[in-house]
């Protein structure tokens, strides 16, 4: 756990000191704001789910979890704290200065289980899991 840890920070060191700039992207909400249903549109993201750790949060925006889709790729679109290891599924995403992350999954047919952790420096760590069904 400790060599985990270690490689997290080494990744967000490196990531942090390498990352240029990013450009401007939609501010998403803040874990405390409103969980209020509202109408979504196709393209639209809406928030599926929600964990957190002590001061380390995640939201999962899209997909919703237990979710139908007929297309793939499916894109993952979630937030965190800035500066935060995101994995989804064993790929490592470092969160934006705006507390987004956001990748693509390849799905197969059928459920298809997705699971997203979220770590920090301090080594806290927090996790959700999705279940996406792909019905071409």
């Amino acid at each position: 756990m400790m060599n985990k840890q270690l490689l997290v920070l080494a990744l967000v060191l490196v990531t942090a000191a390498c990352t240029p700039t990013s450009t401007a992207v939609p501010k998403l909400p803040s874990p405390e704001s409103s969980l209020a249903a509202t109408a979504v549109q196709p393209n639209e993201p809406a928030l599926s789910a929600t964990e957190a750790a002590g001061a380390l949060w995640l939201q999962i925006l899209s997909p919703q979890d237990e979710g139908v889709v007929n297309s793939q790729p499916v894109e993952v679109i979630g937030a965190a704290p800035p500066g935060s290891v995101v994995t989804v599924n064993d790929e490592i995403l470092i969160v934006s200065g705006e507390a987004q992350f956001r990748t693509i999954l390849a799905l197969e047919e059928g459920p298809n289980l997705i699971e997203i952790v979220a770590s920090d420096q301090n080594g806290n760590e927090t996790s959700l899991l999705l279940t996406i069904t792909y019905e071409p």
